[in-house]
């Protein structure tokens, strides 16, 4: 009787526990994540760009940019048929012409330039008279400067020359520019006065020049009347 009571307890208890989940299982929380999913991604398989993927952007070749570099092209040959600018002095027989005016230096000692110039009738002279202003200063140079008529002359536009007058007249205009009087001007001091210049009739002039001695000239334009 003992056994058959003991017997039936055991199938009690094993119908009892039939159905039950795993002690086991149960002691597992369902939502405890696996290790596996809280690990992150490798760098190289999520950064590191495919090596067959088309759409990489391919290196550009050295030197080369996706700027277009502007062409250097060579500078345009001269026309040999153009025409030249004219220049801004007039030419003369012997080379460029001063305006009226304008002040040549001799080495920072004398300084000269032509002021004025007219055709005008003098008494004393034949033929026609053409009268130039001109003034001359002693800047620096200590021993004296002596002037005279003898270092000017007229030009024509075919290199003709046209000495200034010889003749001494009574009734030149004043003031009257120094002829060789002997006067040394000394540092300082300047002269301006007319020179006479006696020309054919009909004679065309393009304007007068200075020269010394020494070599120094110098030429000036006269004046549109003249």
């Amino acid at each position: 009787m003992k056994r058959l009571l003991t017997l039936l307890s055991l199938l009690v208890l094993s119908a009892c526990t039939i159905g039950q989940p795993n002690a086991t299982t149960a002691a597992t929380p369902a939502e405890t994540p696996s290790v596996s999913e809280s690990v992150s991604p490798s760098p190289s398989s999520a950064e590191s760009p495919d090596p067959d993927d088309s759409s990489s952007p391919s290196p550009e070749p050295s030197g080369q940019s996706g700027t277009p570099q502007p062409s250097e092209s060579a500078p345009p040959e001269p026309d040999p048929n153009a025409t030249p600018s004219p220049s801004t002095s007039a030419a003369g027989s012997a080379g460029a012409f001063r305006a009226p005016g304008e002040v040549l230096d001799l080495g920072g000692e004398v300084t000269l330039t032509v002021l004025d110039s007219k055709r005008a009738k003098v008494s004393g002279h034949r033929g026609n008279q053409v009268l130039v202003m001109v003034k001359s200063c002693n800047v620096a140079a200590a021993a004296g400067i002596e002037l005279s008529w003898d270092t000017w002359v007229l030009l024509g536009p075919d290199s003709e020359e046209y000495p200034a007058s010889t003749t001494h007249g009574t009734a030149e205009p004043a003031p009257v520019y120094p002829n060789g009087s002997g006067r040394l001007y000394k540092p300082g001091q300047c002269a301006k006065g007319w020179i006479v210049f006696d020309v054919p009739s009909g004679a065309k002039l393009s304007g007068v020049r200075y020269m010394n001695s020494g070599g120094d000239s110098g030429q000036w334009r006269l004046n549109a009347n003249v």
